[in-house]
Order: C-alpha cells, then sequence, then structure tokens
C-alpha cells in the first residue's frame, strides 16, 4: 500500500477509523473524510504516517459537497487509488415508503 492513495469515508470513528491507522502503518497516503472536522484532525494525528494524510471534511447527504470535495482532491492529488465508502446515511423506513 506504500504510496497508494485511498480515500476513507466515514473516518472520524469505529471502521474507517480503523482502516486509517492500519493503512497508514502500510505507508499509504490517506485522504480522511467525516462530517465532524475535528475527529477527522484527531484520527490523522493518531495515524502512524500522518505527514501523508489529508482531512477533506464532508458530508456525505449534501450531493453538491460530494461533487466538490471529489473534484479538489483529484485536482490535489491526480487520482485514487482506492474509494473505502465507509461513511452513510441512515434511512429507517419500510422500502415501499421511501422516495
Amino acid at each position: 500500500m506504500d504510496g497508494k492513495v485511498i480515500w476513507i469515508t466515514g473516518a472520524s470513528s469505529g471502521i474507517g477509523e480503523a482502516l486509517a491507522y492500519e493503512f497508514s502503518k502500510l505507508g499509504a497516503v490517506l485522504i480522511l473524510s467525516a462530517r465532524r472536522e475535528n475527529e477527522l484532525e484527531r484520527v490523522k494525528a493518531g495515524c502512524a504516517c500522518s505527514d501523508r494524510c489529508t482531512v477533506a471534511p464532508l458530508d456525505l447527504s449534501k450531493q453538491e459537497d460530494v461533487e466538490a470535495t471529489a473534484d479538489r482532491i483529484l485536482q490535489q492529488f491526480g487520482t485514487v487509488d482506492i474509494l473505502i465508502n465507509n461513511g452513510g446515511i441512515s434511512q429507517r423506513s419500510l422500502v415501499v415508503e421511501t422516495k
């Protein structure tokens, strides 16, 4: 994973946080996204190679934010080798009642 650009959504806690720490140990270049920037900064500080981590706050419920963040990341890094779509939006309703 050395030098691979890995973008992790939902990186501020749980599985996303754990993945950030593990990929950092392997030398990956990380892009950490979630809504809570302060929590992303905490995760970044805990990474083995925090100098290879970029915080990119993102609210997945806002499509325009997703597109703008993706554009910014591609301009900065040129590519994303691995995208881990760990972040999500909770939807609690029956399928037949959901738009």
